[in-house]
């Protein structure tokens, strides 16, 4: 279960991350060296969409692949 948004890092488990976008904590696999993060579940990003060393809540990941596979689908050629 993920921790509130209010609740601190500092007060949370080792493997609690802020998000960078929406400044909500949630829980990070990769942080717990768990053998796989709900992530690795989620379509992949172009490597150039975000900044690897950084990682998103669930909700701000999938906006995120929302966005990306938006802009791609407006970027392919109208069909004949």
């Amino acid at each position: 279960m993920n921790p509130s948004p209010s609740e601190s890092i500092g007060s949370s488990a080792t493997s609690s991350a802020r998000c960078p976008r929406c400044r909500r904590v949630f829980d990070c696999g990769a942080r717990a060296a768990a053998e796989a993060c709900w992530c690795v579940s989620m379509p992949a990003l172009p490597t150039d969409a975000l900044d690897a060393s950084i990682c998103l809540c669930p909700e701000c990941l999938a906006d995120a692949i929302a966005r990306t596979r938006a802009m791609e689908g407006s970027a392919a050629p109208a069909p004949d």
